[in-house]
């Protein structure tokens, strides 16, 4: 009983990993989905940028004494 719901498991898991390489590899062009938000085109399109290049913008803004204008801090 047991071997057989063992290998009735890894035949289901097989199937589905078998769809998602073919889902992966054939259907996109060989490209992996891109999930960060810095390569996202239409995050970009939005004017939503990465949070951490955001970020470096900003302290690099304060080096220069140009703080953010959208939160009102400055040093």
């Amino acid at each position: 009983m047991f071997l057989t719901l063992f290998i009735l498991s890894v035949v289901l898991l097989g199937i589905s990993m078998l769809g998602l390489a073919i889902k992966i590899l054939i259907l996109d062009n060989g490209k992996f989905p891109i999930t960060s938000i810095g390569g996202n085109i239409h995050l970009k399109k939005k004017g939503i940028l990465c949070p951490k290049h955001e970020e470096l913008r900003y302290h690099r803004n304060l080096k220069k004494g140009n703080p953010c204008n959208s939160c009102g801090f400055s040093v």
